[in-house]
């Protein structure tokens, strides 16, 4: 199985153990209450998915099998990823989603019937899933008079010794038990460094030579041993390093806020393009809120800090211009994918905290704010942690970096104002005299993925892919720009 592993995508020998491959796993086992062997049978059977990303393709993939096909249970979820385990590799829309619609439209007569038949019958064959969208159709297709939907699609025995592959494996009793080398203080931070997956209680305390006393008090305490932090996988959504702090109720009115962003290159990452040519950047910024308030004046003021941001803006039409997006040009040296979409997180924040200057005199309003990304791996990994935000944004020089250990490969030019301004807008420190930032006490403010913040269907997948065309957009206008190709 080893063999095959590394033969099948040799990539994966390439990708981090602590905070790749391990995260991943431990994503599958919680999500699908599965155990360390049956993850195993998984990989084994589909290594490509080990190349998948977390946020954007593994975990959305997951939670859309979970609400389409009613698997109310993680188990029941897991059984069925246990009998197709290809399927994570599917496209949500492309392939899933258009594979329901086709047998959901076999019988138009009662639509919420056809959906139901649709359902019951990918339970009963998960397999359909797996197969291209030309089988499914063709076979759809050739169904005789006589026979039903369900019937006809029923897994076959030719070839096979069952109808579906069953998976006998050992089972280990117990929750797993996750180590991590931080102590974050919150769930992102806690898991997305594994320096070890335990099958259980027993086999933790077995490995590190302690008692599973000592175990369970460290799981709970959050005491490390060995210099690595434990949790029970089944209780990391809910990891803080101390305990929560009784909040006395804010007499506050509190104003929800979502700021979507997304950042792009042109020309993209391709092997068909060459390195060192010359490429431009782009961001798109989106602004959502309810109708708790003045939802036109909130936009207005909004757009007008927005463009107080940025002097480069890419034209928007008027029929989508109603102050809530903004698409600009990266205005950075050495634009990247990396580069871009860890910009498009501070430019959220920059205009956030030029909105919110001007509501300071507003004492009875607190901004309620959740910055979702569509970044990759690199960007979420350094955005995702509060904590860790909050104490990069307490250095004022780049010097003081030393101090915490942090790398100058991060694109610091980028991290350091975004956890500056990430600091100020959670009232995190006293700016010194001179600094153009304020601390403000009217907001809290968090990143979220935006896999998290859509729902796993057509419409929320479109929103996010539509988010980031307009970024890519950007920086293709600039492109053109450059060149004299528009003007």
């Amino acid at each position: 199985y080893i063999c095959r592993m590394i033969k099948s995508p040799p990539a994966v020998m390439g990708l981090s153990l602590t905070s790749n491959l391990r995260p991943k796993v431990a994503s599958i086992m919680h999500l699908c209450a599965l155990g360390s062997q049956e993850v195993g049978y998984i990989l084994s059977t589909s290594p490509q998915t080990l190349l998948l990303s977390q946020k954007k393709k593994i975990e959305p993939t997951l939670k859309f099998l979970a609400e389409t096909l009613s698997l109310r249970e993680p188990r029941e979820l897991g059984e069925f990823v246990l009998k197709a385990p290809h399927v994570m590799r599917q496209g949500l829309v492309t392939s899933l989603a258009k594979k329901m619609d086709m047998l959901a439209d076999y019988d138009n007569n009662n639509e919420r019937r056809s959906r139901e038949v649709a359902v019951a019958i990918v339970r009963k064959n998960p397999a359909l899933l797996v197969a291209s969208n030309t089988v499914l159709e063709n076979r759809i297709g050739r169904i005789p008079e006589d026979v039903d939907l369900a019937t006809w699609l029923l897994p076959s025995n030719k070839g096979r010794g069952r109808n579906v592959r069953q998976v006998a494996m050992e089972v280990i009793n117990g929750d797993p038990i996750l180590a991590s080398p931080e102590d974050g203080g919150d769930v992102a931070s806690a898991v997305g460094s594994l320096t070890k997956i335990y099958p259980n209680l027993e086999f933790a305390a077995r490995e590190l030579g302690v008692t599973e006393s000592a175990v369970r008090k460290a799981c709970e305490k959050r005491i490390p041993i060995e210099g690595n932090y434990l949790c029970a996988l089944a209780d990391y959504p809910l990891i803080s390093r101390k305990p929560p702090k009784a909040e006395t109720p804010s007499r506050k009115r509190t104003i929800p806020v979502s700021i979507f962003c997304s950042g792009g290159i042109h020309p993209g990452d391709s092997v068909d393009i060459a390195r060192g040519q010359s490429r431009t950047g782009g961001l798109a910024i989106q602004v959502f809120t309810d109708s708790s308030h003045d939802r036109t004046e909130f936009l207005r003021e909004f757009s007008v800090a927005a463009k107080s941001c940025f002097g480069i803006r890419v034209p928007i039409g008027k029929d989508e211009d109603d102050g809530s997006k903004l698409v600009a040009v990266f205005p950075l040296v050495n634009p990247s994918r990396n580069r871009c979409e860890l910009f498009s997180c501070s430019g959220a924040l920059r205009i956030l905290e030029a909105f919110l200057k001007t509501k300071m005199k507003d004492k009875g309003t607190l901004y309620d704010v959740k910055v979702y990304t569509d970044a990759n791996s690199y960007t979420w990994n350094l955005v995702k942690s509060k904590e860790r935000l909050l104490e990069l944004g307490s250095y004022f020089t780049s010097q003081d970096l030393d101090k915490m250990g942090t790398s100058r490969s991060v694109n610091i030019d980028i991290l350091l104002p975004l956890a500056r301004t990430f600091s100020c807008l959670n009232n995190g420190h006293v700016e010194p005299l001179g600094s153009p930032h304020r601390t403000l006490d009217n907001a809290k403010v968090e990143f979220v993925h935006s896999m998290d913040g859509v729902s796993p269907d057509r419409m929320g997948l479109g929103y996010v892919s539509g988010l980031k065309r307009q970024a890519t957009f950007a920086a293709m206008w600039q492109f053109n720009r450059e060149r004299n190709l528009v003007s």
